[in-house]
Parts: C-alpha cells; structure tokens; sequence
C-alpha cells in the first residue's frame, strides 16, 4: 500500500497575453510582408487607371469636337448651296380635285365620289351558287 505520501501538486496556468502578443506580432509581420508585396502593384494598378481615365477624357474631346466640325461644315454647305426644291410627290393633294376635267357642282356636291361602273348590272354581280 502506498503511504500517501508526496507533497501537493502545483498547477500553473499559461500565460495566454504573452502568447497572445506573439501571435499578432506574427500576424503583423505576414501582414506587413504582404502589403509590402502588394503596395507596389496596387500603386501602378492606381496609375495605370489614372492614365486611362486621361486618355478616354481625351477621345471624348476629340469626338466632342469631331462632331461640332461636321456640323459646322453641314451648316456651311447648307448656306452654300441653299434649300433643296420640294418633290412633287411631297405635294399634299387638294380636297374635290378635278382629276378627270370633268365639271362638277358647286358646295358639298362636287366632294361626291363618281363610280366607275354599276354595281347593279353586269358580269359577277348579284348571287352568286356554286
């Protein structure tokens, strides 16, 4: 049988700050190698868009003013040249035309329309059994 002897066991505990400290110094070194990585290329990243940027604002003024030189130039050949003739089928047609000479009477007779044949007599008219 064992006497029980021995003396009390001591239990100490970590020390969770210094650990603590050491893991985000390490953090703060893996961050600081990456960003020191990474800040170059994000810098010539940023140029790069920069000068992007100027050259589209510069196309655009180059269209801007392309397209103000045209119009111009339409503005100038159109007082050059003058107003072009109206077409004649442009013309709208007149209300009670006498297109066939034929006289007809005066006020709301001659909006009449005259026509061609009768409908009461000839070839294909009235019932038709097939």
């Amino acid at each position: 049988m064992c006497g029980g002897g021995g003396g009390g066991a001591t239990i100490t505990s970590p020390n969770y700050m210094q650990s603590t400290g050491e893991v985000l110094m390490q953090m703060e070194a893996m961050r600081s190698q990456r960003e020191g990585v990474l800040a170059p290329a994000q810098l010539q990243l940023n140029n790069a868009l920069q000068q992007q940027g100027q050259v589209l604002e510069e196309l655009q003024a180059v269209k801007v003013a392309r397209a103000n030189e045209t119009a111009a130039n339409a503005e100038r050949l159109a007082a050059l040249i003058g107003a072009p003739a109206p077409e004649k089928g442009a013309q709208a047609p007149t209300v009670a035309d006498n297109r066939a000479g034929q006289q007809r009477a005066p006020g709301k007779a001659q909006l009449r329309i005259n026509r061609a044949s009768s409908v009461r007599s000839g070839t294909g008219v009235g019932l038709n059994i097939t």
